[in-house]
């Protein structure tokens, strides 16, 4: 007949002192590991290239008009403008023939009327692509000095007291990438460093395209100033889709960590946060409980580990539901009940399964002890 499930309120006790007695500390480390580099700007830069690409191409234009007062001779077209200023400046008057009234000035007014590139947008663009130039540049010297190691290593030491003995512990993992024909399918850090780069240069080509057209090279030769953020959101830029993944490029730029304070040889360094130690101490935990079920009887052994399963689930129910509402994952209760039906339904099938194995190889050695013995009768 089984017995009934039911919580040891001494190990519970036990267990709940040894949580609430401990003092441990973490430290884990990593230099270059692949699951923990950061490459997604070069995908964000890539993806916005031919939008860019579609505004350097297609430039929009201004018309100004200019003015200057020249001599009679270098006049070739008179305008209204050109009489309305007269009237104003008679002093450029040479002389008027007293017969026909004719007038002839010394100097009159003349108006130009050309095409510029100079407009905000084509200086947040041209602002745009100088910035790009500069962070891929910074970005592939960067690479370019990497040291790759890709080892992660994990310490972790605690101790605490039941009441009645002392607990210590001291661990250490460490990892290291597998040989390329060992690895999982999954890309090496060399393989990923390879593809960015490759990424680069397909971005450096655009620049290098963008920095010789025509609307480029007329804004650098005029020496405009660069525009600062916040960016003006004038019509253009607010509905050209171009201009759109522009506007992102350039806050995605402006919110990156900036490249001269990066350090990305330093790896990842930290004595880790209160979520991943408070896991490890679980662990603490059932390691204790492992040594304090270890028994000389296999039958008081057996009693003491089913007892301390019950906590466990406890526990580990507790930490899960804690560690899902901290990452706002939105639990209830029915989605626990399924879960833990689930498995319960997994084992009770499997050990149907093991208990009929045994129960069939018994039948066997019996039919077959019966089978030897008719010899005899």
């Amino acid at each position: 007949m089984a017995k009934k499930l039911k919580v040891n309120t001494v190990l519970s006790e036990k267990s709940d002192n040894f949580i609430e007695k401990i003092n441990s500390e973490m430290y884990y480390q990593s230099d270059f590991s692949s699951d923990s580099f950061d490459f997604n700007w070069v995908d964000e830069i890539e993806f916005a290239c031919p939008y860019l690409d579609n505004i350097v191409t297609n430039p929009k234009v201004a018309l100004i008009k200019e003015e200057d007062v020249v001599k009679i001779e270098k006049a070739k077209k008179v305008s209204v403008a050109s009489i309305k200023n007269l009237s104003k400046n008679t002093h450029f008057i040479d002389k008027i023939d007293e017969e026909t009234e004719e007038v002839q000035p010394s100097k009159l007014l003349i108006e130009r009327t050309e095409e510029t590139f100079n407009t905000y947008e084509n200086r947040f663009l041209f602002t745009l692509v100088y910035n790009l130039s500069r962070f891929i540049m910074l970005k592939e010297k960067e690479l370019n000095s990497i040291e790759i190691k890709d080892e992660k290593s994990l310490e972790y030491a605690a101790t605490t007291n039941t009441g009645k003995e002392r607990v210590y512990v001291e661990l250490k993992i460490t990892s290291n990438q597998l040989p390329d024909n060992e690895s999982d399918g999954s890309k090496t850090i060399e393989e990923r460093i390879n593809e960015v780069k490759e990424k680069i240069d397909l971005i450096k080509r655009f620049i290098y395209g963008w920095q010789k057209s025509e609307m480029y090279t007329s804004l650098e030769k005029a020496n405009v100033s660069h525009v600062r953020s916040p960016i003006r959101r004038t019509n253009l830029i607010l509905k050209n889709p171009n201009f759109q993944v522009a506007t992102k490029i350039w806050d995605f730029l402006q919110s990156f960590e900036d490249p001269k304070t990066s350090n990305l040889n330093a790896g990842l360094d930290t004595t880790g946060d209160n979520l991943l130690k408070s896991i490890l101490d679980d662990a603490f935990l059932m390691d204790f409980m492992v040594l304090d079920s270890i028994s000389i009887s296999k039958r008081k052994q057996k009693k003491q580990i089913a007892e301390y399963a019950v906590i466990i689930m406890k526990q580990q129910i507790k930490r899960v539901v804690s560690m899902l509402l901290n990452s706002g994952i939105d639990v209830s209760d029915e989605d626990i009940l399924n879960i833990v039906i689930d498995e319960l339904k997994k084992e009770r099938a499997k050990a149907e399964i093991d208990s009929s194995e045994i129960k069939e190889r018994f039948k066997s050695a019996i039919d077959e002890y019966l089978d030897k013995t008719q010899n005899y009768l």
